[in-house]
């Protein structure tokens, strides 16, 4: 069960904006996706943020005089340890690969600055600005680049007790603490709203992304594939298939006596049974296979799971399918056929397809032809 499977739909929409909207596997994929891109962003706060208060602890230390108390030396002492143990974990975090890793020393960070500003800020008899504005920072300058709503929202929480330990503790007006309140619920909003902000970016830019991909890699006619996503796509299948101990094959298709029917119905006829001649070969396809417009009227189709057989009745039915589709119009197909031999790349499977496919256009048109 996800975070946004407790909260109602309304406010799940409202805390993350475009991303609820996306199935779980697309919203798990952004999510992967974001931790990449954002782990350097966060990993160099993560450090700048250790080395200020490493030089914080510094400074009191060097300031100290020898009127102070003994607790001042402490202090010091403990803030001067507290930014070596931050500069520490900021460098463990930023070369951690494991993302569950990483998580936990992000947590062991925030403990570790919560308890700087905690332990500290809880002596003074009034509250200090130095720990106000620190405190303030934390949800407007982390929650932006928290990707994980769960993450996200159990170190505000985390922040919210630390920030209630110290209205608690502290010796202040109730004026006071109920600004002191306030500019910290104003910080965790825009910290929050900057978040979802960044989420609808993201959704944004990968849709985009998409489009483009699909743009690039798509036949905007019939839907397929075209020559340069197949290629790409149907070699890393061919690979798996092989490895597997398969015999893929590949079909090569053609229209026969297409420019006949161009010049004789219109060209609007024409892409007409190109476009229906590409949704027969997906409605045909197995989950699998991978078909694509190769250019013009030519058409391929990989079966990486596929052998003589399979092929065989693959190249009949949609011989048959579209002889029945385009009849009126006196329109065919000839299909080539070749299965995978030990050694082969996609293109000795595509060239021997190629071949057989002018073998069946020299035995009359309208047939199926296996390579070799």
């Amino acid at each position: 069960m996800t975070a946004g499977d407790r909260l109602p739909s309304t406010l799940w929409r409202l805390l993350e904006g475009a991303v609820a909207d996306l199935p779980p596997h697309e919203r798990r994929d952004l999510y992967r996706r974001q931790i990449l891109a954002l782990h350097g962003p966060l990993s160099n706060l993560l450090l700048a943020t250790a080395v200020v208060q490493f030089v914080h602890g510094l400074i009191w230390l060097l300031w100290i005089d020898e009127s102070l108390h003994v607790r001042g030396l402490q202090g010091a002492a403990w803030q001067l340890a507290a930014g070596l143990l931050l500069v520490a974990l900021a460098l463990r975090f930023r070369v951690q690969e494991s993302v569950r890793r990483r998580r936990q020393a992000g947590a062991l960070f925030l403990a570790v600055v919560l308890a700087c500003l905690a332990v500290p800020g809880t002596d003074w008899p009034q509250l200090s600005l130095v720990y106000l504005a620190g405190v303030l920072l934390i949800p407007l300058a982390g929650l932006p680049l928290i990707v994980r709503p769960a993450v996200a929202w159990a170190g505000l929480a985390l922040c919210s007790a630390v920030l209630g330990m110290m209205l608690w503790l502290v010796q202040a007006t109730p004026g006071e603490k109920m600004a002191f309140a306030f500019y910290f619920a104003v910080s965790a909003c825009v910290g929050m709203v900057l978040r979802r902000a960044r989420a609808n970016l993201a959704v944004r830019l990968d849709r985009e992304v998409e489009s483009l991909w699909q743009r690039a890699t798509r036949d905007l006619l019939t839907g397929l594939l075209n020559r340069h996503g197949w290629m790409g796509l149907a070699n890393t299948s061919l690979m798996d298939a092989v490895a597997s101990g398969k015999q893929p094959a590949v079909l090569f298709l053609d229209v026969d006596h297409f420019k006949r029917t161009n010049d004789t119905h219109g060209h609007l006829v024409g892409d007409e049974l190109l476009r229906r001649l590409g949704q027969l070969v997906q409605s045909r396809l197995g989950p699998q296979d991978l078909a694509a417009r190769l250019g013009g009227e030519e058409f391929a189709c990989l079966l990486p799971n596929g052998g003589a057989d399979a092929a065989a009745a693959l190249a009949m039915r949609l011989a048959e399918d579209y002889r029945e589709l385009a009849g009126d119009y006196g329109s065919t197909l000839s299909i080539g056929i070749s299965l995978y031999q030990p050694g082969d790349l996609l293109n000795d499977l595509l060239a021997r397809a190629d071949a057989a496919l002018y073998q069946a256009k020299r035995d009359g048109r309208d047939r199926i032809v296996f390579a070799d």
